[in-house]
């Protein structure tokens, strides 16, 4: 089940995230506390200055696991732009039931985006099971994915060019 970050979760959630390659590097990994705090708070991810969810994931009343839904550009766009379990938490299926409630949600309504890491084959192969389509890779091998939202048309989901619909949050 999800839940709202609160203020005593941003440490564990910090240790969870931190090995994730995007923070890997300045200024990224410095500001990533502050990051999480600006979306547990404001709403907003400081990176990007654009809409974000920090979800957290429990397992009978336990943090499991966590997931920000961001907005790509200014209140337009879904992109699960973080998802991660605790190690005790690995190979149950957990991350697959979080992810299964993240879609329940938003890919009825909406267009959901994804970046995988070349190191996170894992999260990859998962997206690839639910649906995602592969759109595009950067030079650095991030793989760009796309699940279009339920009842769109097969044609034209694989262009260079998205139109992006409103951001929605996921209730808690």
């Amino acid at each position: 089940m999800f839940r709202s970050a609160t203020s005593q979760d941003i440490d564990n959630l910090y240790d969870l995230l931190i090995d994730d390659p995007r923070f890997a590097a300045e200024p990224a990994r410095s500001t990533l506390r502050k990051n999480l705090n600006s979306m547990r708070k404001k709403g907003r991810r400081l990176d990007q200055d654009v809409a974000a969810q920090l979800l957290v994931w429990e397992k009978d009343g336990k943090l499991a696991g966590c997931l920000i839904n961001s907005a790509i550009a200014r209140n337009a766009g879904n992109e699960i732009w973080q998802i991660a379990l605790l190690p005790e938490f690995r190979g149950q299926g957990e991350g697959s039931r979080m992810h299964n409630a993240l879609l329940a949600h938003l890919h009825p309504r909406v267009d959901i985006f994804a970046r995988c890491n070349p190191q996170a084959q894992v999260a990859l192969q998962m997206f690839l099971r639910r649906g995602f389509l592969p759109l595009d890779s950067t030079d650095a091998g991030v793989q760009i994915l796309k699940l279009p939202k339920m009842g769109a048309p097969v044609t034209g989901q694989l262009q260079a060019r998205q139109d992006l619909e409103a951001f929605v949050e996921v209730p808690v």
